[in-house]
């Protein structure tokens, strides 16, 4: 990705990604996975926040269980495994709330309406591919003449 730790690059990767999709396991176990806008990612240590409704199946499905975090930005794919985690933080839901904020609750909604909750996610561990851009396509090229293997990017796994 580049010369930072993984870690750091990774978690600032999905900050500018913004919408991620949000897996999460139902009681019977069926997976269910929706868009989730990122309001914030915490470097340490390694916590990711979401805003949502209470009684949304986001909060429901997410509270105390294990969850993932699938993230794609321009050449960039990411799947972040962790556990996720209701939280009532009036001050954090101010901090996070703004105009579209509102308008995807509705016109009218605060964020101090105990309906309205937080997301934490803990990633415990994450692998990405960072596709490099137009490098990408010339090693795809390189190795399709040369009948090598193709290296288009970078893939790790992380532990946090």
């Amino acid at each position: 990705m580049s010369e930072q730790d993984p870690r750091t690059a990774l978690l600032e990767k999905i900050e500018k990604a913004g919408v991620v999709m949000l897996t999460t396991a139902e009681e019977d176990g069926t997976l269910a996975s929706r868009p989730m806008a990122v309001q914030e990612v915490e470097q340490e240590p390694g916590v990711l926040w979401f805003i949502t409704r209470a009684t949304g199946d986001a909060a429901q499905d997410s509270a105390g269980r294990p969850v993932n975090v699938a993230v794609q930005e321009k050449g960039f794919w990411a799947s972040v495994a962790g556990h996720g985690e209701i939280v009532r933080d009036e001050a954090r839901k101010t901090e996070y709330w703004n105009s579209a904020t509102e308008a995807f609750f509705s016109e009218g909604a605060r964020p101090e309406d105990p309906q309205i909750v937080l997301v934490r996610v803990q990633a415990d561990s994450a692998e990405y591919w960072d596709g490099g851009g137009a490098a990408s396509v010339v090693e795809i090229v390189k190795a399709k003449v040369t009948g090598g293997e193709a290296r288009p990017g970078d893939h790790d796994t992380v532990e946090f």
